[in-house]
């Protein structure tokens, strides 16, 4: 096991801890607080942003990408080394989406933990494992782990904007909760399955001597 993989897992007792304490005392209060200020204007401002979280819109720029780096390559003076650079760009923030999107779904499936919905419909918040369609899965939260994945990824790619993309990350992310799609304890988790993806998939290229970044200054690949 790698010293990245230690700190990784270290981390993840750490969010694991954190989450349950969420789910015992915070998530609950917290979600019908916001359940209370359903008409306010600042949750319909995060009702307006959250399906920015989809990961058909995020899997759309990665595509794009492809295209335009083969466009290029095809209109312009080839060159091989940036049309790679850019080509393993893209396929790393696919890979990263979607083998993290498939585990979250995995675990929403077993894990089967009522949405908030339930909650302020019938004043349930429950746990049925396997016994839940994904759609009123809400544990962890796959919009948080698409959002987190794909800024993420944008962020290894055009190391300049982390800033701009994990400041979108997070409005994105903490939309699940105001909205009430999401429990705290859900968004929790769904980030750190996003960070362990993105993390671990990086360290794979960069160990098999492949870029993330479309820059080819070896620094960006540190």
């Amino acid at each position: 096991m790698s010293a990245l993989q230690r700190q990784l897992l270290l981390a993840g007792v750490g969010v694991a801890l954190i989450t349950a304490a969420l789910i015992t005392w915070v998530d609950i209060p917290l979600a019908l607080f916001f359940e209370s200020q359903r008409e306010t204007w600042w949750v319909a401002f995060f009702e307006a942003i959250t399906d920015f979280a989809s990961g058909w819109i995020w899997y759309s720029v990665a595509v794009l990408g492809l295209l335009a780096a083969y466009l290029r390559h095809k209109r312009r003076t080839p060159d091989p080394a940036k049309f790679l650079r850019e080509t393993r760009a893209w396929i790393f923030m696919i890979v990263t989406m979607a083998s993290s999107g498939i585990f979250i779904n995995a675990l929403k499936l077993a894990i089967g933990r009522e949405r908030p919905r339930l909650l302020f419909r019938d004043g349930t918040h429950d746990f049925h494992p396997f016994g839940l369609s994904l759609a009123d899965c809400g544990f962890p939260s796959g919009h948080t782990q698409s959002i987190w994945t794909a800024m993420l990824a944008l962020g290894f790619i055009f190391p300049p904007l982390r800033p701009l993309f994990f400041s979108v990350a997070v409005l994105i992310s903490a939309s699940r909760i105001i909205i009430g799609a999401h429990y705290a304890g859900d968004v929790t988790a769904g980030l750190y399955i996003a960070v362990v993806a993105a993390v671990l998939w990086r360290q794979w290229f960069q160990r098999h001597d492949l870029s993330v970044t479309l820059n080819s200054s070896p620094s960006d690949r540190a």
